[in-house]
């Protein structure tokens, strides 16, 4: 589960997290980013599920893009869950509820997309939540992560100031082949200096989805 400063820092911010002047922009183009390679890799999902949804905005977006795929979503801020039922609009299929992505409260395979927007370094065991994320993912499924993963002198510096929960890429590799999944593609989020991409993670290499 995320560290608990983290989680208390999302409780005291849920009320004005989305009118917060990181939503435009940083969260906007990743948040465009994540939905356009989701379309690209998983053209019709059955299933979507977002890990660290916040209050939920990157599901209303995905609502409308995949109408009639079943959306859930799962954050471990209890007042980001209370936020995020709120701003569900009327009628919508979404779902959302408390939880950490070491212990997603959901079935195997249930899902062809997981979504985690820059949530990745918050969460304590990384491993342990790539390996819920694979077992919640169905074959052909697609994992689309967006956080920054060092590399060169960006990453030396995270390492000098101790930053460990932002895992340098080759090791972000390791630790998804080591739950069998592998990188399928990979966009790059316009606007942010090339220091953010998203990867699109596989089930199974080179099985086609969608």
């Amino acid at each position: 589960m995320p560290h608990g400063h983290d989680v208390e820092r999302f409780n005291q911010m849920a009320e004005r997290y989305e009118r917060h002047w990181l939503q435009r922009v940083v969260f906007d183009p990743v948040q465009k980013t994540v939905l356009d390679l989701a379309q690209e890799t998983v053209a019709r999902p059955a299933a979507i599920l977002d890990v660290g949804c916040g209050t939920g905005r990157l599901l209303r977006l995905a609502e409308q893009r995949f109408p009639n795929a079943r959306l859930a979503g799962v954050d471990a801020a209890a007042e980001m869950v209370k936020q995020a039922k709120a701003s569900v609009p009327e009628g919508s299929v979404i779902r959302i509820q408390q939880g950490v992505a070491e212990a997603l409260p959901f079935g195997d395979a249930e899902f062809d997309l997981v979504f985690s927007t820059l949530t990745f370094h918050h969460w304590q065991n990384q491993g342990k939540g790539i390996s819920e994320v694979a077992r919640v993912l169905a074959a052909g499924g697609r994992w689309l992560v967006a956080d920054l993963m060092p590399t060169g002198l960006i990453g030396s510096v995270l390492r000098v100031f101790r930053m460990h929960q932002f895992p340098p890429r080759a090791r972000f590799e390791t630790m998804a082949g080591a739950a069998g999944l592998a990188i399928a593609a990979e966009r790059r989020v316009p606007g942010l200096g090339g220091q953010l991409n998203v990867v699109a993670i596989a089930t199974r290499p080179g099985q086609p989805a969608g």
